[in-house]
């Protein structure tokens, strides 16, 4: 897999485009094409980040799950992390369509 691009989930019906971002080249190569203003979160002394960003003119949404350099090597702390950013996706997911409550077949 190539780090210097977001990697791009087929999102389905989900009305936010959800993607993989696995450095600060993939970030900074998204916001120019995305044309959003964040900077890269890697600076935090987290592992990974989940950041969501709403294009204030369109109102689409656009949530990236990014991955650190001292994200942990060992396969299952990785695991663990990348299902601890995707309850993130969720949640902001969640919040863009305005569900608050949301029933028990959505999630799954």
């Amino acid at each position: 897999m190539s780090t210097d691009k977001v990697v791009w989930i087929d999102t389905g019906w989900f009305p936010a485009a959800i993607g993989f971002c696995p450095s600060e080249k993939a970030w900074n190569r998204a916001r120019r094409r995305q044309n959003f203003e964040h900077e890269w979160p890697g600076a935090k002394k987290a592992s990974a980040e989940t950041v969501y960003l709403v294009n204030d003119a369109t109102g689409e949404a656009m949530i990236l799950v990014c991955v650190f350099d001292r994200t942990p090597k060992d396969a299952h702390k990785t695991l663990l992390t990348l299902v601890h950013e995707a309850v993130h996706v969720w949640q902001f997911l969640c919040r863009y369509i305005g569900e608050e409550h949301p029933g028990i077949e959505l999630p799954a």
